[in-house]
C-alpha cells in the first residue's frame, strides 16, 4: 500500500478504530504480504490468531477499557496513609 500523502482520520468509537486497523492489516496480508507495523493499537485485538479472536472483539476491547477504568477509580479512592 502506498499513500501519496498523509491523511488525518478521526474514529467515532474504539470499535471503528480497531475495525479500520484490522481492515488495513487484512488488506496488507492479502495483497502485499509484507510486514505492517501498526502502532498505538493493542495487537491482541488486531491478530486473528489471538485468544481474544472472535466476532465480538470490539466488545472485548470495551470490556478491557472498562476494567482498567474501574481499577483506576478504585486506586484513586484508596487513602494514602
Amino acid at each position: 500500500m502506498h499513500f501519496h500523502k498523509v491523511y488525518s482520520m478521526e474514529a467515532y468509537s474504539c470499535a471503528s478504530k480497531y475495525t479500520f486497523a484490522r481492515t488495513l492489516s487484512n488488506l496488507n496480508e492479502m495483497y502485499l504480504k509484507k510486514d505492517l507495523k501498526i502502532v498505538n493499537f493493542d495487537s491482541t485485538y488486531l491478530n486473528d490468531d489471538s485468544i481474544w479472536s472472535s466476532n465480538n472483539r470490539d466488545c472485548l476491547v470495551l470490556m478491557r477499557i472498562c476494567f482498567y477504568a474501574s481499577n483506576l477509580l478504585c486506586l484513586s479512592l484508596c487513602p494514602l496513609s
